[in-house]
């Protein structure tokens, strides 16, 4: 069998995550509501998380099909589908997380309701959030069903990579097969990879709006954050 993948990249951003974070931290919040703060840097977090773990579970699932030696790396395959797993949870939760944000009432009158609230983020709609539900719910409760005997059908009882295989029309190679993975699998549901890319680039750019809302004024009376050793002698002589 020959293995192709059809997993695409999501190239690092111009870190949106460390902008946002380095302004909660040091300067301030565009919202003075506690529950608009958490629903925000949860969303930010989670997203965060998504894309590292979509980005390593894409390394680890290479280094699977494509050892050195010639041996299977079975252990990466476990690796690339736990960060699989991750992605998916992290997703849903930053799903869940801007969904309450954008029905905050704080925001009604608020500059950022014309950024949260333009327009309605593909990945909150039903083909991308409600699946997102589907396959994480999946995820967490198969063992439920497993215990309880519920399951039926030849299932997998974890989350596979997958996809199309085909016969080579190959004369030297009789038999051969190329298989695509693209997807990924867990009972009767599944996801392709563009999919979760698709959302994943898009959380990406809300995380971005979120940090363009962050107030960019100092918090220090002196303009800077943390004081250097020489200010806080001279602060000390005069």
């Amino acid at each position: 069998m020959i293995i192709d993948f059809d997993i695409p990249e999501i190239a690092a951003p111009t870190n949106p995550f460390l902008g946002y974070w380095g302004a909660q931290a040091f300067i301030g919040h565009f919202s003075e509501s506690a529950v608009v703060q958490t629903l925000a840097s949860t969303f930010v977090r989670c997203v965060f998380t998504a894309w590292e773990d979509y980005c390593d579970a894409d390394r680890y699932l290479r280094c699977t099909f494509q050892p050195r030696g010639g041996n299977l790396n079975v252990s990466d395959l476990y690796r690339a589908v736990s960060r699989f797993e991750s992605c998916i949870t992290g997703m849903h939760l930053a799903v869940r997380s801007f969904r309450a944000l954008r029905k905050r009432k704080e925001l009604r009158d608020h500059a950022s309701a014309a950024v949260i609230n333009a327009q309605k983020p593909v990945f909150l709609s039903s083909a991308a959030g409600g699946k997102l539900a589907l396959l994480r719910n999946k995820i967490q409760h198969i063992e439920e069903e497993l215990a309880k005997g519920t399951l039926s059908g030849d299932y997998t009882y974890m989350i596979q990579p997958t996809g199309p295989e085909v016969v080579l029309d190959d004369s030297a190679q009789p038999g051969q097969t190329r298989k695509t993975i693209d997807r990924l699998k867990i009972l009767e549901h599944e996801v392709l990879f563009a999919d979760l890319a698709d959302w994943l680039r898009e959380m990406i750019v809300y995380v971005d709006k979120l940090r363009s809302l962050m107030p960019t004024g100092w918090s220090s009376t002196q303009g800077t954050i943390f004081p250097t050793a020489l200010d806080q002698r001279e602060e000390q002589t005069t």
